[in-house]
Order: C-alpha cells, then sequence, then structure tokens
C-alpha cells in the first residue's frame, strides 16, 4: 500500500527558513537594552499587590548549585552504604579474588574522600566499578563525587546504572533528579523526583524527603502546575511548622524557612500559593506566621485575613478586616487593598460605593499616591476623564511616572487625541512600564483604526521632539504602530529614522535584526535586500558584517536569485578565502536549487577538508547535506557509507540513524528503513531527543505500513493517539490507515476532519479526506477534495492522482479517471525510485496489461 501521510512525503522543494512571526509587538530586546529588564516571579492570585512585594524567585532557577551539592550530601552520608565483599562459598576463586580487589579500591576511595582528595577518590572508585559493577554501594559512592566534580554525564550514567540495579531507590532516584536539574532538563527531573517520592524506600518524615518536595514545589511553579506546586509546599510547611513530627536537622530545618530570604518572606509566599489554590485553613495559618515572624507593618496581616475571608465567601468580615488594615494607612500591598475592596463592594451590591469609598480613603491619607492612582483608573473606567487626568497631572513630580503616563494614555486614547496619546504612550515607555501594558495599549491603539492612522502620519509629518531620547522612543513606537497598520513603507520610514538617531552597536544590531525579521517574514524581499545592504555597508556593525552577508545570500535563493546569491559569496571569499563557510554556502545554494549534482560536488570535498581542519559543525552539515544529494542522484549506496561512518564514530547520535532510515525509506526498501528506524528507537533512553524520536515513531509506522505490516503501523499511531487525540498529524495518518483498510471508518473520518479543521490547505490531508468518503462510498464529496488535492501538484503525487482516477471510475467518469490514472503513471515512472508494484497497478487500470 502507498500511504500519503503527511510524515511518509518524499521530499518536497527545500526553502530557505523563516522565523515565525506573529503580529504582535515585542518589547523585550529594546527594552531590555533602553529601559531595563524584568523577572520572574509567583503566580498572582485576582488581589495580588500591584505592583507586587519583592520576593525571592521559588521558581526552578533560584535553586544554586551548592544548594544542590548540598542535598546530594544529605543523600549520600558517607557511611550509610559499606560495600560487602564477602560471597556465598560456592563462589570461585577468580570471583573471590575479584570482589577483594574491589573493595581494596572501595577502602582506598574512601580514605582519599575523608581527606578531601577528591579526584584520587574518584579513580579508585571507578576502578572498583571496573570489577564489580553490580554493586549499590558503589554507585552510591561514585555518583555524588561525580557531581563535585562536574562530572554530570558519567554521574547520570552510573546513576541509570545503579536504577537499572535497584529501580525502588529514594535516593538513586532523586540524585538523578538533582542532575537532569542541574542541566535544566525540568521534565525529566520532575520525572525523576515524583517517582523517587512514590518509591517504598522512602523516609516521609525525613529531611531528604521533604527537600525533594521543596524541589518539586519550584519546578512544578515553573511550568505553571500551581496546584501540584502547593500540594508539594504544604508538606513542607507541615515540616516547618510541627518539626518534632520530622527529622529535620538545624541546617535542613534553616534553609526550608529562608528559602525566599527570610521566615517572613517564606511563610507569606506559601500563604499567597495556598490562597491561590483554595487552600484556605493553612493559607491563613502561613499569612498568621509571616506577621509573627517580623516587627514591620503587623497590621498588614488584617490585608491577608480579608483576603482568606475573602475567598470563604465572608464579605462582611472581610471588609471589616479590610478597614482595619486601611486605618493603619499603609502601602507596602500596593493596588491589591483597593482591589478587594472594589471586589467586596460589588460583591455586596454595593458597585455605586466604589468611588465615594476611594475618596473618602484619599482624604484620610492624601498622601497615599498608589491610592490616588487607582481612583484616577476608576474614573477612567466610569468615563470622568476630567477628574481622571486632574489625578494624574497633580502627580507630574512623583517618581512612579510610568503609572501616571499610562493613566493619561488611556485617557487620551479614550478622546481620540492622537497627539498627546503618542507623547503618553512614549513617555510611559520611556519611563519603564511593563512590556505588556505597553502591548495591551498599542493593540487597543490597532482596534481603533482612525487613531492610529493619525498617529502614524504625525510621525511623518510633525517635528520630532528635541529631547534624543523622546524623539528615539517615539520613532521606534511609531514603526510598531505601523506594523500593526500593516504600512511596510513606513515601517521601514521609521525604522530607518531609528537608526540615524541611536548610533550604539547593540541598539543598531536590535533594530536591523527586528526589521530583518519583519520583512523576512512579509515576502518583501527587494526591501529586505536594500536593508540588509545597508547594515553590510554599515562601519558601526563591522563585526556584524558576515552576519548580515550569511542573511543576504538567503534572501537571495529565497527570492530565487541564485546568481546573485553566488557571486555574493564569491566576492566574499575574496576577503575570507580560507573560510570554509562561504564554500558550505555555495555548496547551499546549489543544494537549495536542487542542483544536486553541483551541490555534491562541492559537499563531498568540504566534508574532508572540515574533517581537517576540525570544524565539527561544518563537517556535520557537509555529510548530513552530500548524503541527501547522493539519495537524490540515485546514488544510495555511497549515502549509506557516508552515513555509516558518521554512526561508527557517533553511535549514539539519532540525527545518523535517522537519516541512514531516511535513505532506505527514500529509496523504497522498507525493510532496510524499518530496521534502521527500529535501532534508533532501540537508543531512546540514552539520547532521549524527542523531535527526532517522534519522527522516527511517525516514519517508522510508514514504513511498516508500506512494507504491508499494517497492525505495527497503526499500533505506533494508536499509541499516540491515546496521549494525545487532538494531535493532527496522528489523526491524519492514523485515519488514513484506518479507510484504506475499510475499518473504523466513522471514527477515521472524524479524525481526518480534525486535521481537515487545522490545516485546510494540507494536499495529504485533503487526499486523506477524499478517501474515506470514497471508502465510505461519498463518491460526489469525495472528489471535490481529491480534486482540490491535485491542483498544483508536483513530483510524487502519484497517490493523489491514483486517487482521484479510482473516485472518477467509482461514479462511471471513465474517461477522468484514465487521465487521473496517466498522469498517475507519468509521475511514477519519472521518478527518481520507481514503484514498479504501482506502476503495474496503474497500467492494469488503463488496461495496458
Amino acid at each position: 500500500m502507498r500511504m500519503q501521510t503527511q510524515f511518509s512525503q518524499p521530499p518536497q522543494k527545500c526553502q530557505t527558513g523563516k522565523p515565525y512571526y506573529r503580529n504582535k509587538i515585542c518589547f523585550g530586546i529594546c527594552l531590555t537594552i533602553v529601559f531595563g529588564g524584568f523577572s520572574f516571579s509567583l503566580p498572582a492570585s485576582s488581589f495580588a499587590d500591584e505592583p507586587a512585594a519583592e520576593t525571592s524567585d521559588p521558581g526552578v532557577d533560584s535553586t544554586p548549585p551548592e544548594a544542590l551539592q548540598q542535598l546530594i550530601e544529605m543523600l549520600s552520608q558517607p557511611g550509610d552504604d559499606v560495600y560487602e565483599y564477602r560471597l556465598p562459598e560456592s563462589a570461585t576463586d577468580e570471583e573471590v579474588n575479584k570482589r577483594r580487589k574491589a573493595a581494596a579500591y572501595y577502602m582506598t576511595g574512601r580514605t582519599f574522600e575523608h581527606t578531601n582528595k577528591f579526584v584520587e577518590a574518584y579513580e579508585a572508585y571507578t576502578k572498583a566499578i571496573e570489577i564489580d559493577n553490580k554493586s549499590i554501594a558503589l554507585y552510591k559512592a561514585i555518583i555524588p563525587l561525580a557531581f563535585r566534580l562536574d562530572k554530570l554525564t558519567e554521574a547520570i550514567q552510573y546513576a541509570q546504572k545503579a536504577v537499572e540495579l535497584d529501580a525502588n531507590n529514594f535516593e538513586l532516584l532523586s540524585q538523578l533528579g538533582i542532575y537532569a536539574l542541574r542541566q535544566s532538563d525540568i521534565p525529566g527531573s520532575i520525572r525523576y523526583f515524583e517517582k523517587a517520592i512514590e518509591s517504598s524506600t522512602v523516609d516521609k518524615q525525613g529531611g531528604p524527603y521533604i527537600s525533594i518536595m521543596s524541589q518539586l514545589g519550584r519546578l512544578y511553579l515553573s511550568i505553571n502546575k500551581t496546584e501540584e506546586a502547593a500540594n508539594a509546599y504544604a508538606i513542607v510547611f507541615k515540616a516547618i511548622t510541627h518539626p518534632d513530627d520530622y527529622s529535620l536537622d538545624f541546617r535542613t530545618q534553616r534553609a526550608l524557612e529562608t528559602m525566599q530570604g527570610d521566615k517572613s518572606q517564606t511563610f507569606e509566599t506559601f500563604g499567597e500559593l495556598f490562597l491561590l489554590t483554595d487552600q484556605l485553613d493553612i493559607a491563613e495559618q502561613a499569612f498568621e506566621l509571616a506577621a509573627e515572624a517580623t516587627r514591620k507593618d503587623p497590621e498588614v496581616l488584617n490585608y491577608q485575613m480579608a483576603r482568606v475571608l475573602s475567598r470563604k465567601e465572608k464579605p462582611a468580615e472581610a471588609l471589616e478586616k479590610l478597614n482595619t488594615y486601611f486605618a493603619a494607612k499603609l502601602q507596602s500591598k500596593g493596588k491589591g487593598p483597593y482591589l478587594l475592596l472594589t471586589e467586596l463592594l460589588i460583591a455586596n451590591d454595593q458597585e455605586s460605593e466604589i468611588i465615594p469609598q476611594l475618596e473618602e480613603l484619599l482624604e484620610q491619607d492624601p498622601k497615599n499616591e498608589t491610592l490616588r492612582l487607582f481612583l484616577g483608573e476608576q474614573y477612567i473606567a466610569n468615563k470622568r476623564y476630567d477628574d481622571a487626568e486632574k489625578i494624574f497631572e497633580a502627580l507630574k513630580d512623583s517618581k512612579n511616572q510610568a503609572d501616571i503616563q499610562l493613566g493619561l494614555l488611556q485617557i487620551y486614547r479614550q478622546q481620540e487625541d492622537a497627539q498627546k496619546t503618542l507623547t503618553a504612550l512614549a513617555q510611559a515607555m520611556m519611563n519603564g512600564a511593563k512590556a505588556d501594558r505597553l502591548e495591551a495599549e498599542l493593540d487597543l491603539i490597532k482596534q481603533n483604526e482612525k487613531l492610529a492612522n493619525a498617529m502614524v502620519n504625525i510621525g511623518i509629518q510633525e517635528k520630532q521632539p528635541e529631547d534624543a531620547r523622546e524623539a528615539f522612543t517615539q520613532t521606534y513606537l511609531l514603526a510598531k504602530l505601523a506594523m500593526q497598520q500593516e504600512q511596510v513603507d513606513k515601517v521601514i520610514l521609521f525604522y530607518r529614522r531609528a537608526l540615524a538617531l541611536r548610533d550604539e552597536r547593540q541598539v543598531q544590531v536590535t533594530l536591523y535584526a527586528e526589521l530583518i525579521d519583519y520583512l523576512n517574514n512579509l515576502e518583501e524581499y527587494d526591501p529586505l535586500t536594500e536593508i540588509l545592504q545597508e547594515a553590510i555597508d554599515s562601519p558601526t556593525l563591522s563585526n556584524q558584517k558576515q552576519a548580515f552577508q550569511l542573511q543576504l545570500i538567503q534572501v537571495y535563493v529565497a527570492n530565487e536569485q541564485n546568481d546573485k546569491a553566488l557571486k555574493l559569496i564569491a566576492d566574499v571569499r575574496e576577503t575570507d578565502p580560507d573560510n570554509l563557510l562561504w564554500t558550505y554556502q555555495e555548496g547551499r545554494v546549489h543544494y537549495l536549487s536542487e542542483n544536486w549534482e553541483e551541490a555534491v560536488k562541492i559537499f563531498v570535498p568540504l566534508l574532508e577538508k572540515a574533517e581537517e581542519q576540525k570544524l565539527p559543525q561544518i563537517a556535520r552539515e557537509a555529510r548530513y547535506n552530500s548524503s541527501r544529494c547522493l539519495a537524490f542522484l540515485g546514488l544510495p549506496e555511497e549515502a549509506i557509507t557516508l552515513i555509516d561512518k558518521a554512526i561508527q564514530e557517533e553511535p549514539n547520535e539519532l540525527l545518523w540513524r535517522f537519516q541512514k532510515g531516511w535513505i532506505h525509506y527514500y529509496t523504497h526498501n522498507w525493510a532496510a528503513a524499518i530496521k534502521s528506524f527500529e535501532e534508533l528507537l532501540a537508543l531512546e533512553s540514552k539520547n532521549p531527543n524527542d523531535t527526532i524520536i517522534r519522527q522516527a515513531k511517525f516514519s517508522l509506522s510508514a514504513a511498516y505500513a508500506q512494507n504491508d505490516e499494517f497492525d505495527k503501523a497503526e499500533e505506533i499511531l494508536e499509541v499516540f493517539y491515546e496521549k494525545n487525540p487532538d494531535d493532527t498529524s496522528v489523526c491524519n495518518d492514523l485515519g488514513y490507515l484506518y479507510a484504506d483498510r475499510g475499518k473504523k471508518l466513522d471514527q477515521a473520518y472524524e479524525m481526518i476532519k480534525k486535521a481537515m479543521e487545522a490545516e485546510p490547505e494540507n494536499h495529504a490531508y485533503l487526499d486523506s479526506m477524499g478517501w474515506i468518503l470514497y471508502r465510505m462510498k461519498k463518491y460526489d464529496e469525495a472528489i471535490t477534495y481529491l480534486e482540490k488535492a491535485v491542483e498544483g501538484s508536483e513530483e510524487g503525487d502519484t497517490v493523489l492522482w491514483d486517487h482521484l482516477g479510482d473516485c472518477y471510475q467509482a461514479i462511471d467518469k471513465t474517461e477522468k479517471a484514465k487521465e487521473a490514472w496517466s498522469n498517475a503513471l507519468k509521475q511514477e515512472q519519472a521518478a527518481k525510485y520507481p514503484d514498479e508494484d504501482m506502476i503495474t497497478k496503474l497500467k492494469e487500470k488503463l488496461g495496458m496489461e
């Protein structure tokens, strides 16, 4: 059976990669360079402080390496496990001697370790394991040392081997989790820690268990699993608050209590998290302990209790607590208390009292700037723009200019005053307004096309502000507004102005990068060529010249100007003749032009030179591209020889094994393809590359189907489907298999329909939909999809034409059926690796045999 699926397509024409572009304004780079950065914080509740009080980051990055080392040491105290060298009486003399040698090395290692000679200890333990590789005690000894000596790869290998010997060992699983964390493998770290805490060997009253729960809490927060984080921290909280029930040493107890800086901050952070997840009783306890741990602003507890009472749906009691907080005239919790007040009044059907009560509070506390700003926002929400403007104008000397300018911006935007809106927007950005607020305001401006165009036109016509910083900021924002309005010429104009206003190298790099990315994603190649040439010619950017030249080469290729690309490469070589990068680019141009013969003439000798000069990345690319060119040229044996050498040099590198499978698949050597993909998947645990593993499994499924092993093909996809029934690629491929075998047709239809809804123009999906409808004998509907599938048909679409012919034949349109089958036959006969079974079948349909 010939499958026409998303993952079994013959290689299509290569295209230059383009960064994914969203029509959304991104301030991250420019704000960092010009105005400052940002930080990660605990997820905010609906009444969280605005701005949030500064707290230590509870996320994964806040765990310093030394803390992890302490945890390793806690998990593996010297003397916990002793190497046992005695053997049963039935053991041979050779076995006894080997065990004694291993024990000698082990004791030597222990001696070195006790005298802080860690390198020598590691070497001794290594020799012991070479003799006896089945002793848990030896692995427990060497793993922490490998970690201490930054031998992370070896540490992981030893730990994995130890887990194979004792799959239920809390200590070993925890160590694997720590090593994964050190390598920023958060999913892997969570997976090992979860296995560790479920281990039958875990002591759930011990310090190591509580410390691992603390790490899990951090990790869950880093991936926004708030409920899981709260549950983990609830266990930590209980251990801290009930120390007699747990065997925590002083160092562990202290570390847990101060994980957020000090005890007060730690307990308050716990309280916020518990409140966010509706664990209200322990949230209340945590807030009380936070108040007890500090002498500063004890009245804050009233605000926290008000939040808890509000979540317990006790608004009257919550208001009483909140008013006690207000009476203390504090500002440390930002806007949170006033947000809570509005929520409570709304819950009591007293919405009309919000502004009067805020005004009364301001009379009692006239120096409260946070309250004044919040009242101004309420005036805006109620369209009392004059009152709001008075408040913000009165604060013109305040240090909190970002919020003030954002407030004015909201007023002027609502009043459709283009000049004032532009000025306030620029001032807000200059004063450090948060990127997400600026993005939200720009999105709102975009919705008012008249206002947005008026602002852009002001930028074109009016004189720029005299202040250079303000002029740059305004110009930059106008460029972003023009992007939103899809006014390409004006985007270029404003970016060029911005470049003229700021000549610092890093700012210039950033501006060019943004503009190049924008034009590239719109495929505006002519102006993009001009901009790249300007960047290349800029003296300020001489260090980035080659990077821009590389981009210009790619643009020429994308714009089908290969001669210009090759000329640029030749020009660059005159000044940089020994750089193999340009040789690679020349081969790449021919490759992308599908000029396989010229490409392989460049790539093969380039591979030898790159290996001689020890340039592994260029050698890797040259080998990979050479193998594809050879396959396309009908020389699969030479291609396989290249890849086999790579596999010999890097046996655990999945890319080479996948490429070998692809070559066999492309050349219709199904059995060899199956073998290659199966060998690759056998290495999954040693190199868990999710992308390649997924691709290999899909390719193996397709190879099984081509080899008439349909049950195996379906089993692979069914595993994916069970995990994620919304995976469109799985829905299409599995639905197609079901359809082709005439089974589960209703389910197959729904699956392919889901894929179609996600990618309605995908030719493989269109063919699948047509084929399932054909199998359901809905021929008229099927023809609509199949005819669309063959539109713009290219080499390799034999199956599409064959299906269309079958469908025409089913409704007695014999001539059209023969025309479709003839197209299929021509394509298959012209293929580099024709399918003889398909050719025979098509000839039979055409009455040629």
